[in-house]
């Protein structure tokens, strides 16, 4: 399309923005997704452009000053992108969103300001019109040219149906005329579906959401997955099944929800969608009342109302579409967010290998011809890259379409060299994921909660308790992490990562150990892409990811370098040999240590630095070996250290004496070697972390006793041994550690009786014997833990009677025990008792999946 319009200065501006965007579109590869967007903009603004100046000349008026400003500043920007280098990746970035926001701020200026200069002019050339009779008299020609110009610049604009509607009222048009010309701002029809869906996931849910709408009941389903994944597209297919046509006719709406909804104008929407009358609508409250009224009005055929794309702040918009009393009406929400107020909940999970290798291999195909492809090996490289997003698969095939193999192996060595599809330049999968985080502001907690994921290593289960010993001390939150875990499930409704939680006890008794966060590959990325905005001095986050010898640049040029990050993760793989830099960190709080060893004798030494980094309250060092590593240079961890979690190393635990760890409060040791001899020299475990309330000893089979000073440290409240096959005995001394409160030895085997001093622990809340296979006793004085509330000794399949004392336990409240243990509790003539009863619980090893 040519612009030939001249006239005001507004409208010489927009020649000049629609020219110069015509020629850098074609010129600028780098911003071309962008620009195409802003020119198609553009060419749907230029009749409207016309009819309006056309309307302003014949009421002399020049007041398009807004208008006028937001072009010059287009111009502007589109001259800064021509200067900007393609290796410029941050100005690219910024560049490239502030080109996205133009483009919304231009069309959202036509949307508001030029309908109503429009509507303006209009109601001044009408205001002669002579009203009689309900009827507008027939005023000549001239009236008749200038409606049909009032028609053509409605007929461009959507957001004004209420505005123009007011309007057509004053003047009394009759009820067909409005009616004709507000059918397009009102089109609530289903969107047609792509022929192409690909995924048994995808299969199955268009069966189970099938069958729910068919059947009676469930008035609001929510369907719901990450940015990318077919939610709209799975919505759009179903509602074009012929079973669901059939039931629901032509009353199925599909509605366009997205971040700011407007209950209001969907209302008005679908009354006239469906041959209504639009009333006037003030409030919210008269929306929900003029909805029922048009639910009623329809009468006994089913409806269908489907909301896409509903944003995590918009739940008092579902709650309002709800009437429960009105049968025969459903509601399909898609979301990214999870909404748990409502079920069922349909997940969309990623597409496995063979079914993205079928959706990579349709879409990259030309005009339904067999496709030129390179040999298998690449292919499989590509779509691996994709992590089985449909959006990425979709994106990547279609911009490797008609290539030749050189362009496909350049296009994978760009990604492997970055290390992520979103890093190498496709804005397209970037800006759909970052929508997740749209309604997120820098300082979220939630929207830091998600980039803290991105410290930990791809493809990994990350366990919630290492987030919850970052999170309680980072972020200020509650010791005991239930706060955490509630951030954690805030996530997992925003589908921005998944848990996994691994036995019964992690849940019943609020033991985390066994709940682990995993995240979406892409979603990883999109978190290590926001972190690193910005200087490198200056990122609240440093992620560093070392392969082999490779440093960044940055860092080997440096003899010494100061950064300012608050989290630091660092991850090295196997062939990692160089010695450390020189690093400064400062205001480092938190810091994650991930490696890989060849070797299984090759130790692991702790960087120098850290002895430097005298903020540090939180190390996390992992072993992703299968064996465990030694740890060395413990010597380097400072003083003001506050958690600590091993996972996959040997370190002696028992002669940690020589440390001084006074800050210490939590250390965690995960499927580790700990139980080195001590010997006389040694000095104490309670001298070395006096301090320590919570330990933590889970699959660390070396370990076959604890050393007796542990008891002389007075703080601990929390003890926990699980899985840990070959420890015999606790310490007889357990009596002394007055201020424990929980005590668990679940699946400790080997465990045969528990020390009779245990029944001194006066502020014992909870205890854990639950799979203590050998233990057939219970001490004789455990009537004396007089707080003791709840008990879990499911699978203590040698224990067969219960103390005498058992009865002076009156606060105990819940005991978990198997089926035939239920009435050796019941007879124990305890009020209040809880006795949960269950079948034998079968083994759940998905936690060895890593």
């Amino acid at each position: 399309m040519s612009v030939d319009i001249v006239g005001t200065a507004a409208e010489e501006a927009f020649g000049t923005l629609f020219a110069l965007v015509k020629d850098v579109v074609v010129t600028i590869v780098v911003f071309r997704e962008q620009l195409k967007k802003i020119e198609s903009t553009l060419d749907s603004i230029v009749p409207i452009m016309k009819n309006i100046d056309e309307l302003n000349r014949r009421m002399d008026r020049k007041d398009m000053g807004q208008i006028r400003a937001i072009i010059d500043d287009g111009i502007d920007l589109v001259k800064k992108c021509l200067k900007i280098k393609k290796c410029n990746l941050i100005k690219r970035y910024m560049y490239s969103k502030k080109l996205t926001e133009f483009d919304a701020t231009l069309f959202r200026e036509f949307q508001l300001s030029v309908p109503l200069t429009a509507a303006r002019n209009t109601m001044e050339i009408l205001e002669g019109v002579e009203v009689m009779g309900g009827e507008v008299k027939e005023v000549g020609k001239d009236v008749k040219e200038i409606e049909g110009n009032v028609n053509e610049i409605r007929g461009g604009v959507e957001e004004i149906g209420g505005d123009v509607k007011k309007l057509l009222d004053s003047v009394q048009l009759s009820s067909g005329a409005q009616q004709s010309w507000l059918e397009p701002l009102s089109d609530l029809a289903v969107p047609e579906a792509p022929d192409l869906i690909v995924g048994s996931e995808v299969e199955k849910s268009m069966r189970e959401l099938k069958e729910r709408l068919l059947e009676e009941g469930v008035s609001v389903i929510v369907v719901t997955a990450p940015g990318g994944c077919g939610k709209t597209t799975l919505l759009k297919k179903l509602c074009h099944d012929e079973a669901i046509e059939g039931k629901f006719h032509n009353n199925i709406m599909f509605v366009p929800v997205s971040k700011r909804a407007n209950l209001i104008d969907i209302v008005q929407k679908m009354c006239c969608h469906k041959g209504f009358r639009i009333p006037p609508i003030e409030t919210e409250d008269d929306a929900v009342r003029c909805l029922q009224k048009l639910l009623i009005s329809i009468g006994q055929d089913p409806v269908l109302l489907v909301l896409d794309d509903v944003w995590t702040n918009s739940q008092s918009i579902i709650e309002k579409f709800v009437f429960k009393k009105i049968k025969h009406y459903k509601i399909v929400v898609t979301s990214r967010y999870e909404f748990p107020a409502y079920r069922p909940v349909h997940h969309l999970n990623p597409l496995t290998h063979s079914e993205a290798l079928e959706l990579f291999r349709r879409s990259v195909t030309v005009d339904d011809t067999s496709m030129d492809a390179p040999d298998d090996e690449l292919l499989d490289q590509i779509v691996n890259r994709c992590k089985g997003l449909p959006l990425a698969l979709t994106v990547v095939a279609k911009s490797l379409r008609g290539k030749d193999r050189s362009f496909w192996k350049t296009k994978l060595f760009d990604w492997s060299e970055r290390r992520s599809l979103l890093r190498s330049g496709s804005e397209v999968l970037v800006d759909c994921l970052r929508k997740s985080l749209d309604d997120l502001d820098g300082d979220h907690p939630i929207k830091k909660r998600f980039l803290d994921l991105g410290l930990f290593p791809e493809d990994c289960k990350i366990p919630a308790t290492a987030l919850i010993d970052m999170w309680v001390e980072l972020y200020k939150l509650d010791f005991s992490g239930v706060r955490a875990i509630a951030e954690l499930n805030e996530l997992v409704y925003r589908n921005l990562a998944d848990l996994v939680v691994t036995g019964k006890d992690s849940i019943e008794d609020e033991d985390y150990s066994g709940h682990y966060a995993m995240q979406h590959d892409l979603l990883r990325d999109l978190a290590i892409l926001e972190c690193n905005q910005g200087e490198i001095e200056n990122r609240e986050r440093l992620i560093l990811d070392l392969t082999e010898n490779d440093f960044p640049d940055w860092w080997s040029e440096q003899k010494q370098l100061t950064l300012n990050a608050r989290l630091v993760s660092i991850s090295t793989d196997g062939k990692f040999s160089r010695p450390w830099p020189n690093l400064q960190l400062p205001e480092a709080e938190a810091l994650v240590l991930n490696f890989e060893t060849t070797i299984q004798t090759k130790p692991y030494d702790l960087p120098e630095f850290i002895e430097k980094a005298n903020m540090l309250k939180v190390l996390i060092v992992t072993n992703y070996s299968f064996f465990p590593t030694e740890l060395r240079n413990f010597h380097v961890i400072g003083s003001n250290l506050r958690r600590m979690r091993l996972e996959r190393v040997t370190v002696p635990f028992l002669r940690m004496g020589k440390l001084h760890l006074h800050n210490l409060q939590k250390i965690s040791f995960f499927m580790c070697n700990i139980s080195q001899a001590s010997t006389s020299d040694d000095a104490k475990i309670s001298d070395a972390i006096p301090n320590l309330v919570e330990l933590n000893i889970d699959y660390c089979n070396d370990l076959m006793a604890l050393p007796d000073d542990i008891c002389e440290i007075k703080l601990l409240k929390k003890l926990s041994i699980t899985n840990c096959h070959n420890l015999s005995a606790l310490p007889k001394q357990i009596g002394q550690l007055a201020s424990l409160e929980v005590v668990r030895l679940n699946s400790c085997t080997n465990l045969s009786h528990l020390p009779d001093s245990i029944g001194t622990l006066k502020k014992l809340i909870s205890l854990n014997i639950s799979d203590c296979l050998s233990l057939s006793t219970l001490p004789d004085h455990i009537g004396q833990l007089v707080n003791l509330k709840s008990m879990n000794m499911r699978g203590c399949l040698r224990l067969s009677k219960l103390p005498r004392s058992i009865v002076k336990l009156r606060n105990l409240r819940k005991v978990v025990c198997d089926k035939e243990k239920e009435g050796m509790w019941a007879q124990a003539g305890l009020n209040s008792l809880n006795i949960m009863a269950s079948e034998e619980e079968e083994a759940n090893l998905d936690w060895l999946k890593d």
